[in-house]
């Protein structure tokens, strides 16, 4: 997969959104940053599939084969941006039940998605990136901010909220647009 410049800076303003959004003082709660960032990378990616996602509930689960497909690309890209920055991962404490994600994150899935879906389309937009683009660039900055929490929470910990958000996001109606919703 080949990433744009445009892309990595993007992801640079992901952060810089969410960071803004999400610290007091700035301090962050890991799993919810990391939840927060890989939740809307996921309903990026979703977004780009073109459903009809104002004739159904937010909230709701889509089962796709377009999220089977695409979701473990962005998987893998995650992956493999923590590898290029060096992180090591124990293959042993890695899994989707609860208690290998941390503490749960302090927002919900809507309000998750509510606080950065309109600014990260805007980015996105003022970047000429498509849905899937943008969405790999979401995946990006999610890795960027498992690896700076890795030291705080464990990098499988820190992995395990990602992949547990990301795959979330890709199968999870989400909240309207305040402008409108595509």
């Amino acid at each position: 997969m080949n990433i744009s410049n445009e892309q990595n800076n993007v992801a640079g303003q992901i952060v810089d959104l969410l960071a803004t959004r999400l610290g007091k003082n700035r301090a962050i709660h890991p799993e919810t940053v990391i939840a927060v960032a890989a939740r809307l990378s996921g309903s990026l990616l979703l977004r780009s599939f073109n459903f009809d996602l104002a004739k159904l509930e937010p909230g709701a689960i889509v089962l796709s084969a377009e999220a089977n497909d695409k979701g473990p690309e962005l998987l893998g890209l995650l992956s493999s941006a923590l590898s290029s920055r060096g992180i090591a991962l124990d293959k042993d404490k890695l899994g989707g039940d609860q208690s290998l994600r941390g503490d749960a994150p302090h927002l919900s899935f809507a309000e998750s998605i509510v606080l950065t879906q309109d600014d990260a389309l805007n980015i996105a937009r003022e970047s000429n990136l498509s849905l899937e683009q943008a969405a790999q660039a979401a995946t990006l900055a999610a890795a960027f901010i498992v690896a700076e929490c890795s030291g705080a929470i464990g990098a499988e910990t820190a992995l395990n909220a990602a992949v547990y958000g990301l795959i979330e996001g890709t199968k999870t109606v989400p909240p309207r647009l305040e402008q409108t919703d595509t």
